[in-house]
């Protein structure tokens, strides 16, 4: 019966209950009724996406409200809903960094070819402040790279040879992605230099991997291990990763 109980302004009691109750409606229709919920999970259920019509998708709309700085519930739970928005749900809605919401990070990074951290990092929210989406996958089109460079194992390496029964490095990884359709450039160098960057932690399989300075590529087929040809005496083989000193690696879009 308290809520029944106004000041005396000469305003009836159940006329204030019903204004109040009508404000309540209006204010989360609007988007701003978090000071009426108790929990994140509640904030996540009444609030609805409402960026500027035209203007900016979800994810930048709550992504933009969001301090990554300070980690607070609040911030946490509006770049849970951005992550949403890009493709990666997350249920429930909870405002804490829980381990549902670092494997959605982590897969949402490894898809951006950004650093793995599992964390709401600077980079992955400059990402999610631009509204990038998950990306289309391409993992068919990346298993027919790795089992071309797979069928060319024991081929000789000859210097220029881009196939079909020898190799140079760069020429087995040209002809790699020309059996899915995608045509790259031919030096090891323009190869390197043409593509996206992708961080050696967020390595998948089809990317390719330089090394000595970029003097060399290799295919990374997975599990640590690349393929490629080597140089001249050795025929093309299949060795880890770090038996090689790493440069950089790209990710050709296919």
């Amino acid at each position: 019966m308290a809520l029944l109980c106004g000041p005396r302004s000469g305003v009836r009691p159940m006329t204030m209950l019903r204004n109040r109750i009508a404000a309540t409606a209006a204010a989360v229709s609007l988007g701003v009724g978090l000071a009426l919920t108790s929990s994140p999970a509640a904030q996540a259920r009444s609030v609805p996406c409402m960026p500027s019509k035209g203007t900016v998708s979800c994810s930048k709309y709550w992504a933009n409200r969001a301090n990554p700085a300070k980690p607070t519930s609040s911030s946490i739970l509006n770049l849970q809903r951005a992550l949403v928005q890009v493709g990666y749900p997350i249920k429930p809605l909870t405002g804490t960094l829980n381990s549902t919401t670092r494997a959605r990070l982590q897969s949402y990074q490894r898809e951006r070819a950004i650093k793995v951290t599992g964390k709401f990092d600077q980079q992955t929210v400059k990402a999610l402040r631009a509204g990038r989406p998950k990306l289309v996958s391409t993992a068919g089109k990346a298993a027919k790279v790795v089992a071309y460079a797979n069928r060319q194992l024991g081929k000789p390496y000859r210097s220029g040879a881009v196939g079909p029964s020898a190799f140079d490095c760069s020429g087995l990884t040209m002809a790699a992605y020309k059996s899915a359709g995608r045509s790259i450039t031919r030096t090891s160098y323009a190869q390197l230099s043409a593509h996206k960057s992708v961080p050696k932690s967020a390595l998948q399989p089809g990317d390719i991997v330089g090394f000595y300075g970029g003097g060399h590529v290799a295919t990374y087929v997975g599990k640590g291990y690349v393929i490629h040809a080597s140089r001249p005496g050795r025929p093309v083989a299949k060795v880890k990763l770090s038996t090689m000193p790493f440069y950089k690696a790209v990710r050709p879009v296919i």
